[in-house]
């Protein structure tokens, strides 16, 4: 795989949601599941853990060496998720988006 198509596979994994391709429901994130949980420390581990294994496909099929994940709380309600990923070739891509959760009040 290119570069380009790697960057498109990961960008795809974290915005479409799991269970949305019939022929593969185990792909994209389980972002959706976060919508009804309370705005708490755990919540935003658990994004962080989803951005992760939305993307831990494309480390079992060698095309990137690592992922991290960060998430903060960009209001009460929302979460800012940004997503670093090491190829094996060594280049780095980001990408970042927003999860929405319950509110703590």
């Amino acid at each position: 795989m290119t570069f380009d198509e790697i960057k498109e596979e990961l960008q795809m994994s974290l915005t479409v949601a799991r269970g949305s391709f019939y022929k593969k429901p185990e792909f994209g994130h389980r972002f959706k599941e976060l919508r009804n949980a309370v705005a708490s420390e755990y919540t935003r581990q658990k994004c962080e853990a989803y951005a992760v294994e939305a993307v831990q496909w494309m480390i079992d099929y060698k095309h990137m060496d690592s992922v991290t994940a960060t998430a903060s709380y960009d209001s009460e309600d929302r979460l800012f998720l940004h997503v670093e990923a090491i190829s094996f070739e060594g280049r780095t891509i980001e990408f970042e988006r927003f999860v929405e959760v319950s509110d703590v009040h």
